[in-house]
């Protein structure tokens, strides 16, 4: 095929679906990218009307055209870096424990009479089934860009100091925070209604999937928390 050569990225499900995370091919536009995708694996053509795709780390139309050099990475369904301060925002991913008191310290002044905070932990149970733990994955690079863009959208509304998120990757388990997100701001109203805005707009289209282990096996979590399981080890 004709057509720039890019490096192609998956993750989640996809990933364990097509067996490799990484691999090189040529096209025009981020379809046909997709296309000579599904000719090397085909069972990942059974999950293309729910992927998602985005173009050197942010989201894109399948009818983007790619350059040479290029990163396009396909996303499943999300379940829904660099921690520099821009406008009053600040995102991260980590791999390691959130300390919850040491991110609600760093954020807000004197000025500010209110702190919403949200934090999500793993729960001990899902649809019935006893959970063990939790593995998240993530394209970091891409969530946290994601999550700065959320971010300054909603300090972009005025009414707030500081909006800050982190969240886990690989294994978090039962009681652990997997997410957390502060905001400061003048007063309670703008921090609650900024932190409901936020937390939402996460779980929605950031690159970010869970894989909960319970007593039935493991499962992929979509954010419409649809199931997809997989033979238990």
């Amino acid at each position: 095929m004709v057509g720039a050569e890019v490096t192609v990225l998956v993750f989640g499900p996809l990933r364990e679906q097509m067996g490799v995370a990484e691999m090189r091919v040529r096209g025009s536009t981020v379809r046909e990218v997709w296309e000579a995708v599904v000719r090397e694996h085909p069972r990942a053509a059974a999950t293309s009307s729910a992927v998602r795709a985005a173009r050197n780390l942010s989201y894109c139309d399948w009818n983007s055209a790619v350059e040479s050099g290029d990163t396009i990475a396909f996303l499943p369904p999300v379940a829904g870096g660099s921690t520099d301060m821009v406008s009053g925002v600040r995102a991260s991913v980590s791999a390691e424990p959130i300390d919850v008191e040491a991110v609600m310290a760093g954020v807000g002044s004197g000025r500010d009479g209110a702190m919403a905070t949200f934090i999500g932990r793993v729960r001990d149970t899902s649809d019935g089934h006893a959970v063990s733990h939790i593995d998240y994955e993530a394209y970091p690079e891409m969530a946290v860009s994601e999550m700065r863009r959320i971010g300054e959208s909603v300090y972009e509304r005025g009414g707030i100091s500081a909006i800050v998120m982190v969240h886990r990757v690989g294994r978090v388990a039962v009681g652990e925070p997997g997410v957390i997100v502060v905001v400061a701001a003048p007063h309670r109203d703008a921090a609650l209604r900024a932190c409901q805005d936020v937390i939402d707009l996460i779980k929605g289209t950031v690159p970010m999937w869970k894989r909960e282990h319970r007593d039935d096996g493991a499962h992929w979590v979509d954010a419409r928390h649809h199931a997809h399981s997989e033979t238990p080890a």
